[in-house]
């Protein structure tokens, strides 16, 4: 039987709706959390295939549409096109198109090759009925696996930056014994390491309403971020207290629409 290449792989997935696809061989996820680790999904894996699928610029950019639907007041408005907008089509509609992909691509790799494939849950912006409030843990970290694919490096938002889209992609994986020829890691900077936001730092942090992000210590800024720079207050990120905190940030992707790396795609 024949095997797999990486080259077949990329082709593949741009057939069925990937922007962008990477190869991560399984070694570079050494030292994950116990139960997070590919080996521990899968006994015989060889390599983490990583799907992304870009977020179109006019949804990221949101653009306030809140404030001209005139036939209903303010609140109700944002409440409207937090949900039925922007989580559907910045969140909901990519992450059912990757974990499409991801079952199609793990039959493939099942059906033709007999190779065992895993194809892992994208997040858990599904709209299929869960509390979007609701803490979780995921089951497998797609951000780690896309730079570890070398699709991109963490920015200081806590975002994968891919050097052409920035951050305005989501990502799936498919776990697999495929031995497949890795994609090499990053090796220029992404993240332009607070450049973007002048004398007061990076952009996303001064756009972080209620402050939930923190550097973390001993983080190298000359070096590529493989793991996630920063810490986030997953309860600040998500309080509603402020009047803000929800709107102006977490659901209407104000991370996402602050970084610079990636905006130049389309022009208003």
């Amino acid at each position: 039987m024949s095997k797999p290449s990486n080259q077949k792989v990329k082709k593949i997935v741009k057939e069925l709706g990937g922007t962008i696809v990477g190869v991560a061989p399984v070694e570079r996820f050494d030292g994950a959390p116990p139960g997070h680790h590919p080996l521990d999904l899968l006994p015989r894996v060889k390599s983490v295939i990583v799907v992304g699928v870009r977020i179109p610029d006019p949804v990221v950019d949101y653009d306030e549409y809140h404030l001209k639907m005139k036939e209903m007041n303010t609140d109700l408005g944002i409440e409207a096109n937090i949900e039925n907008f922007y989580m559907q089509m910045g969140h909901y509609v990519e992450d059912m198109m990757l974990n499409t992909i991801s079952v199609k691509l793990a039959n493939w790799l099942e059906i033709d090759y007999g190779l065992r494939s895993l194809p892992t849950p994208n997040a858990a912006h599904t709209g299929l009925g869960h509390p979007v409030m609701e803490p979780r843990l995921g089951f497998f970290s797609q951000r780690h696996a896309a730079v570890r694919a070398g699709l991109g490096e963490f920015g200081l938002s806590g975002l994968v930056i891919n050097p052409q889209f920035g951050p305005r992609v989501r990502y799936v994986s498919v776990i697999t014994e495929a031995e497949l020829e890795p994609d090499p890691l990053l090796k220029e900077k992404a993240c332009m390491r607070g450049k973007c936001g002048g004398a007061n730092g990076p952009a996303c942090q001064q756009r972080c309403v209620n402050n939930a992000l923190t550097l973390r210590p001993g983080v190298d800024m000359d070096k590529i971020f493989i793991d996630i720079p920063v810490a986030l207050d997953r309860p600040k990120c998500v309080d509603f207290s402020s009047g803000k905190g929800g709107f102006a940030c977490t659901f209407v992707g104000t991370c996402l629409r602050m970084c610079p790396v990636g905006q130049k795609v389309t022009k208003k």
